[in-house]
């Protein structure tokens, strides 16, 4: 993967930024050190399992907080393997699914194209349609 993020673009050099969606802590953490390793902007976006909140990050080294830097409170209490609960099925709300698909794309929008401002942490509650904003600090 460092190999792809170092010369993956459309002119065979260096991406612009990373985007990705994956589903676990372990995925999470790969994407940063190889975002941290070649200083690659990434804009990382996750959704709850209950799929009742989401969001998105825009990660950039040296100036805000890695994903290492917050940790969810599942993988701080050793937790994360045993969240998984029988009968749950995230995709049974799919439009959270969409609604953070949609801010992913808008953030990438704004960043490409230099518009507006960026939201580095934006994180969504379906249940309550609570939004909140803030930029992770960097954890020396």
């Amino acid at each position: 993967m460092k190999n792809r993020v170092e010369t993956g673009s459309l002119t065979n050099g260096p991406i612009d930024l990373v985007l990705s969606c994956v589903d676990n802590y372990s995925a999470r953490m790969t994407v940063n050190a190889i975002c941290n390793r070649v200083n690659q902007i990434w804009f990382e976006s996750g959704v709850s399992e209950s799929a009742l909140s989401g969001h998105i990050q825009i990660l950039v080294p040296g100036e805000t907080g890695c994903f290492g830097c917050a940790s969810p409170l599942a993988v701080a209490e050793g937790t994360e393997g045993t969240i998984k609960r029988e009968g749950v099925c995230a995709a049974s709300l799919p439009t959270t699914m969409g609604i953070i698909a949609g801010f992913l794309c808008q953030a990438t929008l704004k960043f490409l194209l230099n518009f507006g401002t960026l939201s580095y942490c934006l994180s969504y509650n379906a249940q309550s349609d609570f939004f909140s904003s803030y930029k992770i600090a960097i954890n020396p």
